[in-house]
């Protein structure tokens, strides 16, 4: 009863600790990837509960198609307060501190199981819940709670964390022969991992989290008790999702991701063995302004360039063997690394993602947690409890007030840009980022001289060019000043001199506002350069289709309109333009069995009207 007291106590204390360390972050906006994840998603945008307008959602054409349960989280958000960030930031914080308790009865679960039991079973309770205090007010983990749309993040990792827990649970019922519920509790492991991969695709490797908790630390590396058919399970159930998410082919598609960066596979393999230490470092060392969101890290473009690439190389090849030789002697750093290596599979090896985010760090510094407090307590002049205790505290505190201060850094884009720009001061992205951000704060004068520098020193940007052509529009309303931009802007993509992937977002943007200008011509002349290697996407084709209609052109409006519907058929838009088109190439039937469909949709209000009314003007007999 006295235990379960103090898991009480404690577990509020947690929560409060993380809302402290949070409580300035209410207000902080939207960045980054909210925009095409939540505030320009209209597939979120949900008016009630229901059946149709939840199917909606987890069927829609989202930028991450396979994390689900991340949008319809978004999508439930919308519904309780449209865009007002506090309520999207609550949920994140909320879902933060769950996972915080969560670490803390995994850690309890592990220390009293075995021979950790034995030896740690009476400071079980302290260790777990330090580590798991450290954890969750931990600097770190800010990308993962302050940014909102790394809420994909920190819902696999709840549903993870749950995994594991139901695990531990089974593990446990199962060595006391009560074999059903062990059964059971596994059974709702499998389907809480399921949850998790459709929040975010990382905790694939869980299977292999368990294996390496099972063997390094519960086992103690000892072969004889680990049944070997489980590694071969974990990795073919890993092999299987990585087809399932990738294709039949994931070796094409990763070369195919490599071709929109500018570095290769092999140089953002060796990148990572640095990336890895620096993760490490800001965990040990968590100075507020060693954090960033912005980062400029150098690319490793060989074994000596730099050199700190082969020293970190060799490290963890040293790493790896005193783990694997001292695996029974040294049986927590064993496991520390081995956690912290299979967290990173995924996002810090072959996949073409970014080179550097700190929310990577979610899963992984897990183990860092729970695995320095153990080798800690293991120092003879710390096991006294009170030390202990005055240790906690002083990290607690550092932690806290470094997560508060970093946090601070997100009230506003211009605060946040200023403070990424003092830790980069060469980057012209956050330079650019700055501008934009001033500008739309009202401080026109120093965002439009950061902006017109850039233009000078970078006059072959598109991404600076088209920003610069946005502030003479839309700011300055200088169009005459703004022409011979377009004019620059447009002999660059002629001579096919940009970067097909970098300068999408701006080519996009471009379209967009002359497409609302009715400069239809200018717009199929951005579409047409973006479909060159974005012919994947429904929209691209769909505002092609929208321009030929516009033009009057119905031939080659139905034939941009129909490329979109094979990609997107449910999109309800795309379904009445196409069948407009059709009917006015005097294919009246199909036509209007896609007018029809479209009348239907419950979510597209707009749309569908149109349909149920040209229902009506075009399809006699039909409602």
């Amino acid at each position: 009863m006295l235990l379960r007291i103090r898991h009480i106590l404690l577990s509020f204390l947690l929560i409060t600790a993380v809302f402290a360390v949070y409580i300035c972050t209410w207000q902080a906006p939207f960045f980054f990837d909210d925009d095409g994840n939540i505030v320009h998603n209209d597939y979120i945008r949900i008016e009630k509960i229901s059946y149709d307008t939840l199917s909606y959602v987890w069927n829609a054409p989202h930028l991450n198609k396979n994390r689900k349960i991340a949008y319809l989280s978004f999508a439930l958000n919308y519904l309780w307060g449209g865009y007002d960030v506090f309520s999207y930031h609550l949920v994140n914080i909320i879902i933060h501190s769950f996972c915080g308790l969560l670490i803390a009865l995994f850690f309890f679960q592990t220390l009293n199981t075995g021979w950790l039991r034995e030896r740690y079973g009476q400071s079980a309770f302290g260790l777990s819940w330090g580590a798991a205090l450290i954890w969750a007010i931990h600097p770190i983990q800010i990308n993962a709670v302050t940014y909102i749309v790394q809420r994909m993040t920190s819902l696999s990792v709840l549903f993870s964390l749950l995994t594991m827990t139901l695990w531990m649970a089974g593990r446990n019922r199962w060595h006391d022969r009560r074999r059903y519920l062990a059964v059971l509790c596994w059974i709702f492991g499998i389907i809480s991992w399921i949850a998790g991969l459709l929040s975010k695709e990382n905790i694939v490797v869980i299977p292999l989290l368990i294996l390496a908790h099972e063997f390094f630390l519960l086992k103690r590396g000892e072969f004889f008790n680990l049944k070997w058919q489980w590694t071969a399970i974990s990795g073919i159930v890993v092999i299987i999702l990585i087809f399932l998410y990738m294709g039949a082919a994931p070796w094409k598609s990763i070369l195919a991701g490599y071709a929109k960066r500018d570095f290769t596979l092999s140089e953002r393999l060796l990148t990572q063995t640095r990336v890895l230490w620096h993760y490490i470092s800001l965990f040990y060392i968590p100075i507020a302004d060693r954090f960033s969101i912005l980062y400029e890290y150098p690319v490793s473009r060989g074994l000596f360039l730099p050199v700190s690439t082969a020293t970190s190389l060799m490290a963890w090849i040293g790493v790896g063997i005193v783990s694997w030789l001292y695996r029974k002697r040294l049986p927590i750093f064993a496991w520390m690394s081995a956690w912290f290596l299979i967290a990173h599979l995924v996002e810090s090896t072959i996949i073409p993602l970014e080179i550097i985010f700190e929310h990577r760090m979610y899963l992984p510094s897990i183990g860092l947690a729970l695995g320095s407090v153990m080798l800690i307590s293991e120092v003879s002049y710390i096991r006294k409890p009170a030390f202990q205790g005055m240790l906690l505290c002083c990290v607690l505190i550092i932690s806290g007030a470094a997560t508060y201060t970093r946090n601070m850094d997100f009230k506003d884009e211009v605060t946040l840009y200023r403070a990424e720009l003092a830790k980069y001061p060469d980057s012209q992205k956050i330079k650019m980022n700055l501008a934009l951000a001033l500008n739309d704060a009202g401080n026109i004068a120093e965002g439009g001289k950061i902006l017109e520098d850039m233009v000078k020193k970078h006059s072959d940007d598109i991404f600076i060019l088209h920003s610069w052509y946005d502030f003479l529009i839309r700011i300055q309303n200088d169009a005459q000043g703004a022409e011979p931009v377009y004019r620059h802007i447009a002999e660059l993509l002629g001579q096919d001199k940009y970067h097909p992937y970098k300068d999408a977002i701006s080519l996009q943007l471009l379209a967009d506002f002359f497409f609302k200008q009715g400069q239809y011509e200018r717009t199929l002349f951005f579409v047409e350069k973006l479909l060159k290697t974005h012919r994947h996407r429904s929209t691209l084709w769909f505002l092609e289709g929208l321009c030929y209609a516009k033009l009057e052109d119905w031939s080659r409006a139905k034939q941009s309109f129909e490329a979109a519907w094979k990609i997107n058929s449910s999109d309800a838009a795309v379904l009445y333009w196409y069948a407009i088109s059709l009917i006015t190439m005097e294919e009246h039937d199909k036509g209007c069995n896609l007018l029809e469909t479209a009348s239907h949709n419950a979510t597209a209000h707009l749309p569908a009207q149109l349909s149920r009314e040209a229902l009506k003007k075009y399809c006699s007999g039909k409602k």
